[in-house]
């Protein structure tokens, strides 16, 4: 994908439609400010001043996040990790959101250590847009995608920030018992098959790494990035662990959390917690999420730090009263599967907007055509 319409030519550079401009180191960021900062990698915290007014395409500038993008409309601050693209003459700033996705600007970087990419580079990109019309359908059309999304993502994140609310109030009356996580449920770990052997590796078992637990929307593991065979499942020191497993990476990252919704094998980052009573899951998930300090501070190691499974096993778990932990475990239930139903609608859109993207700025695909599939997808 060069980025051109097929019945253009590269008459153009990026330099006459957008401005392209380095940002400024972080200012002090606060827990109330209303104006995002963004790094290299997206969103990085919120402070109280801005150096971006309007709409803005957020590039990363260096490491392993060059050349990710990120949209922002208002005020926001761009650091110096970071590359501030604004579009001139009035154009439509999600439209080259979207044009500079196709051009692929991770393979756009220079350096032969740490990656890095250059505002002059990137306003010598040569591309033939279409028509100003078709420039604003293309983003209209993909923009309702986007914005279904981000919908859906305010919707789950509610709905978990109503569960942890809803723990805090039912919680306000639990105790110790001498109960400890070990008593109440399935205490494991996991392992890495050798890397050596080809066969371990590209089967049909989901095997996670905590990388696959930071980047969720959500605490729901529908997937992972690499899979392992039945060979490696044997070879490697993780069980296959049913759905509804309580996934909490206890390395270097400690205290992330899925719940496994997939059969799922990991790595030994993880622990693994499996309720021995079913109706005690979400309440052992939110008791577990609310003490991720403690978990921490029983943490240790030279390189970096972890939490044995040893040390996780003595924790005693808070127990409230039977009733009030059935009927949140109902509650949060409910929140979840609604949250999660969020969530994986958001990958179905994302995978029609990915595919939409490059046949539209191509001219393979018409808008009309590109609406009438958003039209399908219930938007």
């Amino acid at each position: 994908m060069n980025g051109m319409s097929e019945a253009g030519s590269p008459s153009s550079v990026l330099d006459d439609f957008l401005e392209f401009r380095n940002g400024k180191t972080s200012p002090r960021k606060v827990d109330t400010g209303a104006v995002v900062v963004f790094g290299s990698n997206g969103p990085i915290g919120r402070s109280d001043v801005s150096n971006i007014d309007g709409d803005v395409i957020v590039i990363g500038r260096v490491g392993s996040y060059c050349g990710s993008l990120h949209y922002s409309t208002g005020q926001c601050w761009v650091t110096d990790n970071a590359i501030a693209c604004t579009a001139k003459h009035g154009e439509d700033a999600r439209f080259w959101y979207y044009a500079l996705q196709a051009l692929g600007l991770n393979g756009r970087s220079s350096g032969s250590g740490q990656p890095l990419l250059n505002q002059k580079v990137l306003g010598q990109i040569r591309f033939s847009p279409p028509a100003p019309r078709e420039r604003s359908a293309i983003a209209a059309v993909l923009g309702v995608l986007d914005d279904k999304i981000a919908a859906n993502t305010k919707i789950a994140q509610t709905a978990d920030d109503l569960a942890v609310a809803s723990f805090h109030h039912a919680a306000r009356g639990a105790t110790y018992t001498g109960e400890t996580f070990a008593d109440v449920a399935k205490v494991s770990g996991g392992g890495t098959p050798s890397t050596k052997v080809p066969n371990y590796w590209g089967g049909d078992i989901s095997w996670a790494t905590p990388t696959d637990i930071t980047a969720l929307a959500g605490p729901y593991l529908e997937s992972t990035s690499r899979t392992i065979t039945e060979e490696g499942l044997v070879a490697c020191s993780s069980e296959l662990f049913a759905p509804g497993a309580i996934l909490m990476t206890s390395r270097a990252t400690i205290g992330a959390f899925a719940v496994a919704q997939v059969p799922t094998a990991v790595n030994q980052g993880f622990i693994v917690v499996e309720p021995k009573d079913e109706t005690l899951r979400y309440w052992m998930l939110h008791d577990m999420r609310s003490r991720v300090d403690e978990f921490i501070a029983m943490a240790n190691g030279a390189t970096f730090l972890e939490l044995s499974r040893g040390n996780f096993k003595k924790f005693q778990i808070h127990v409230a009263e039977a009733e009030v932990m059935h009927r949140f475990g109902e509650r949060a239930a409910a929140l979840h599967d609604s949250a999660r139903q969020a969530l994986r609608e958001n990958q179905a859109l994302a995978e029609l907007r990915d595919s939409l993207l490059p046949e539209l700025m191509s001219g393979r695909l018409r808008v009309k055509d590109a609406e009438a599939a958003a039209a399908e997808a219930g938007l």
